[in-house]
């Protein structure tokens, strides 16, 4: 069976919070990846669903095209992912661009662990805000065996969950006001959008 759903916690932590679980997390030598992360988010509805379309490039030269189905907050988006080559980057957001749906670019500093049993934990750093995501790609048939794992290790961090819709837009929008920029598909859009890329 074909693991197509993205099963995900998120938790918001501060900086210290932040800083310990890093140190806690590298003691465990567990660490599959520490990058930086460019990415252009579209987000929309495309009929009776919301989309959430990334572009996205890191600075280990992995260009991906994501592609995420459900609610923004949802823990159990459907996603499809495609690698695409650096110097098609610039194509793909300018034909996603073309659909004049809500976006921003994004700039995050990831550290990703291995929980074991195919579960990712990863720390996410923008600026002052920080945030950790579990996740673990599922099946329809396996969310609720799943779920009770990724609660588990929540748990056992005390990390407090982002429950609802409403505490993620609010992070959501910290983000966008502190750490993101909008991206209005204009020549001043690409220009500095081209400057960044540059840098991957």
């Amino acid at each position: 069976m074909e693991n197509n759903i993205e099963l995900e916690l998120r938790a918001e932590v501060s900086l210290n919070q932040f800083e310990k679980l890093l140190a806690d997390l590298n003691k465990k030598n567990n660490l599959l990846s520490h990058t930086k992360r460019l990415s252009v988010m579209f987000l929309g509805p495309v009929g009776q669903s919301k989309f959430d379309i990334r572009v996205r490039i890191d600075s280990n030269g992995k260009s991906e095209l994501v592609v995420k189905k459900g609610d923004y907050h949802a823990h159990d988006r459907m996603e499809i992912s495609q690698e695409i080559s650096k110097n098609q980057f610039m194509g793909i957001v300018k034909i996603f661009s073309m659909l004049n749906l809500q976006s921003k670019v994004t700039e995050r500093e990831n550290f990703l662990f291995n929980m074991g049993n195919d579960i990712t934990m990863v720390l996410v750093k923008a600026g002052s805000i920080a945030y950790v995501e579990i996740e673990k790609m599922s099946h329809e048939k396996n969310i609720d065996a799943n779920k009770a794992d990724l609660l588990s290790i929540i748990d056992g961090f005390k990390l407090k969950l982002i429950n609802n819709g409403e505490e993620f837009n609010e992070l959501c929008d910290r983000l966008t006001k502190f750490s993101d920029w909008v991206f209005d598909g204009s020549a001043e859009s690409i220009n500095k959008l081209e400057g960044m890329v540059k840098s991957y």
